[in-house]
């Protein structure tokens, strides 16, 4: 079992979370942000998709249903420190790893200038054998490591950037969230109920508060040796150097 290592947490001056859609940060990586964004963090957040298709109700219009979820993002983030929420508006379930996402997402690198970016891992297709992943969490997964190397940290990609003042960025750590070789956990047993909260404000996600709350606490949850009930979050580190 991998251990905690919450200690790692105050590092971290600038954070990027990039993920396929909202609601996505808050199951990576709620604790984890709102941890690193108290310890003095600036945390923003980029959300590549519109989210248009997270809705089985026809009544409600796709605008409507954008606007609510943009809403309902910010929300949550607020709740976690997050200074600032960029939408990149792609359509939701089709989302594509292209030439013009990665150029879009290396001017963001760029000006933003992280330290550490968390994303969706792109590896992961289906968990056990009642889970197959959404492709837009790969494809968003892809997308931001293909920008992240070479590109954004390599003058010869997008020199237009540069004559626009963002310069070549290279980050220090990479933390991949669902993924199936976890070599990092942060303890976020003291913030479980915030996490919970947070997720909860995408009302338009979820018919079943409660079924949600103990699936979270099923799912991020375990037991330590002395019968306590601990909750962690998981990632892939990488470390590139300072």
């Amino acid at each position: 079992m991998t251990e905690a290592h919450n200690d790692i947490l105050n590092s971290f001056r600038t954070v990027l979370v990039i993920m396929a859609h909202p609601d996505d940060a808050e199951f990576c990586c709620a604790g984890s942000v709102k941890k690193m964004s108290d310890a003095g963090a600036e945390i923003t957040y980029i959300v590549l998709t519109n989210g248009d298709k997270g809705n089985h109700n026809l009544s409600i219009t796709v605008p409507e249903l954008v606007k609510t979820r943009m809403e309902e993002q910010r929300k949550a983030a607020a709740m976690l420190g997050v200074k600032e929420v960029i939408f990149m508006g792609e359509e939701d379930g089709f989302l594509e790893p292209n030439r013009e996402l990665r150029r879009r997402l290396v001017r963001h690198i760029r000006r933003i200038k992280p330290d550490l970016i968390i994303c969706q891992t792109p590896e992961l297709y289906f968990r056990g054998d009642n889970y197959i992943n959404h492709p837009d969490h790969r494809n968003a997964g892809l997308a931001t490591i293909e920008a992240i190397f070479p590109a954004a940290g390599n003058p010869m990609f997008f020199p237009d950037l540069i004559a626009e003042g963002y310069p070549p960025h290279s980050i220090r750590e990479l933390w991949m969230c669902m993924t199936p070789e976890p070599n990092l956990r942060i303890d976020i047993t003291d913030l479980i109920d915030l996490k919970i909260e947070a997720v909860k404000q995408h009302v338009s996600q979820f018919d079943d508060l409660d079924r949600l709350e103990r699936w979270i606490r099923e799912r991020w949850g375990e037991e330590d040796e002395a019968g306590r009930r601990r909750y962690f979050e998981s990632f892939k580190r990488m470390s590139f150097g300072d």
